[in-house]
């Protein structure tokens, strides 16, 4: 009997917590056709969209760091994600009362989807629903860790539990994740078919509101928060690395078109393709699918790609993405000339929108590469510098006499750790049962060694999401700087600007950067009077 009920018990936490990943599929694709909605019903000119939509998505990807300290320090994974959750749901339903049709009677104005019709009401709730709903999509980076405090962790103190879980749990949670994938099909096509935005952005609130309510209705116990912080000698090698974060923040400058002006030329093509009438969707989730399929690549977890390799790569993929994108754009512009639509933004552009599939995938691998590879990077950096640094210091004490060449540095250390190595023909069985063994000590606790090194895994993983949200945020500067300097490269709206002119600009600007970095990252981090300079 108690079985049953834990099996219960287990299976209700698990599907809560599924429920609330499966939310933040409808929000985040609600927030994906923002600049759409500034250009088409607040008639904002391009580059001012772009900004708000690039601000808000470095809103998101900067704020988890911090949240990840006062999860670790003060409240808690559950806490946490209640919080947030609560910020969305009110975030989004300020979101939809901002839309004309919900307080027209209220505040004097039409209740049409046009510029007249927002007033001062419907803006002061639009820019107060913004940071709401990025402190609420912050808090999805928890849910992960949360799902593994209270399903994964528990379950690693004993082995029976480990089988009972195993045996009894993974099959339903295989049928029940099947329903999930076909509810979330169905969920989001129909949002997507929606052309009302008060609906679009209204579904969202709706769902958020009631994850939440099942969160705080469930049997889920928080956790206390644990200390999990850095060692002088991590802090170190962290600030030692600082100066590569120049190079890596283009990564997000060219990641950020993706939301904004790459959604906003696919928003006025043709959206058929032969005889079926297709979203935006159809362009975004290919570019999800890929970025997901990068950042859990097993090339990269493998080192057969080592990090600095991984990130030229990534840079790479950005430079023909950019290239990619002008040249659509070039032949979009000339079809937007030969139908006479230069004056006429909201006529539909005689070219399919699957033009821009290529640049779209392109852009998810450059996310997905570089997140993982500069993730592997730093987490090299951060957990192995500080024991080589040890070990070298220890040499050069034992060797007063020795020749300082004899002595290697400790990224020439981390490199010969870090090295590929050929498999060997040990039993795969065997080496998952050493891993497992690790995960726990004498007692069959979790190892807290263990736990602090995923911890600090976690704030690597959040610190490049922050990268690329300084990227997004630079954008902002970039598009302004280059505004001003070629004045018509970006005009009122996206047909009467010149994106492919940017486009190439960006194309030169990450070639330029990819340049300076290979001799950067692969030559002067090997060299102990570089590292030095930031010791």
């Amino acid at each position: 009997m108690a079985s049953s009920n834990t099996r219960m018990i287990q299976m209700m936490v698990w599907v809560k917590i599924a429920v609330l990943q499966k939310t933040y599929l409808l929000t985040g694709y609600a927030m994906s056709t923002m600049i759409t909605y500034l250009t088409s019903v607040w008639k904002l000119n391009l580059t001012d969209a772009a900004a708000v939509v690039n601000v808000y998505a470095g809103a998101v990807a900067v704020m988890p760091l911090g949240m990840l300290f006062v999860v670790d320090t003060v409240i808690g994974n559950y806490w946490l994600i209640i919080l947030s959750g609560c910020a969305y749901t009110m975030g989004f339903f300020l979101l939809t009362m901002s839309t004309p049709p919900v307080l027209y009677i209220a505040t004097g104005t039409c209740g049409a989807y046009e510029a007249e019709c927002i007033g001062k009401v419907q803006k002061i709730l639009f820019y107060t629903a913004l940071p709401l709903i990025a402190l609420g999509a912050s808090g999805r980076f928890m849910v992960r860790a949360f799902r593994e405090e209270q399903l994964i962790k528990p379950l690693l103190e004993g082995t029976k539990k480990m089988k009972f879980f195993t045996l009894s749990v993974c099959p339903k949670k295989v049928r029940l994740l099947s329903f999930q994938i076909l509810v979330s099909t169905l969920v989001l096509g129909t949002t997507a078919y929606l052309k009302p935005w008060s609906l679009r952005f209204g579904f969202p609130a709706i769902f958020t509101l009631l994850a939440t309510i099942t969160l705080l209705t469930s049997t889920i116990r928080p956790h206390k928060a644990q200390r999990n912080l850095f060692t002088r000698e991590e802090i170190r090698s962290i600030l030692r690395m600082s100066p590569i974060c120049i190079f890596l923040i283009p990564i997000g400058v060219v990641s950020s078109l993706g939301n904004t002006y790459f959604t906003e030329q696919a928003s006025k093509m043709n959206h058929r393709v032969g005889s079926l009438k297709v979203s935006v969707l159809f362009l975004i989730v290919p570019r999800s699918l890929v970025r997901k399929w990068f950042s859990q690549s097993k090339y990269c977890a493998n080192k057969i790609i080592t990090p600095r390799i991984g990130i030229s790569l990534s840079m790479a993929l950005a430079i023909l993405c950019c290239i990619t994108a002008a040249l659509v754009e070039n032949r979009r512009l000339g079809v937007v000339k030969r139908h006479g639509l230069l004056n006429k933004p909201d006529e539909t552009v005689p070219m399919t929108m699957l033009w821009l599939l290529p640049q779209f995938l392109l852009i998810g691998g450059v996310s997905g590469l570089s997140e993982k590879c500069i993730a592997l990077f730093y987490t090299d950096v951060v957990l192995h510098w500080p024991k080589i640094e040890k070990d070298v210091d220890t040499q050069a004490k034992d060797k007063p006499n020795s020749k300082e060449k004899n002595i290697k540095s400790p990224m020439e250390q981390a490199n010969e750790t870090l090295k590929p190595t050929e498999k060997n023909d040990e039993d795969p069985n065997q080496a998952k049962q050493e891993t497992k063994s690790t995960e726990k000590d004498g007692e069959g606790h979790i190892d807290p060694d263990r736990a602090k090194q995923k911890s600090k895994r976690q704030y690597i993983e959040f610190f490049v999401d922050a990268l690329e949200g300084m990227g997004n945020i630079g954008s902002v500067v970039l598009v302004y700087v280059v505004g001003e300097i070629k004045p018509t490269w970006f005009q009122e709206t996206v047909n009467r600007s010149h994106l492919d002119n940017y486009y190439w600009t960006l194309a030169a600007l990450t070639a330029a950067n990819l340049i300076l970095f290979i001799p950067v990252i692969f030559y002067l981090l090997k060299s102990k009077k570089f590292t030095a300079l930031f010791a």
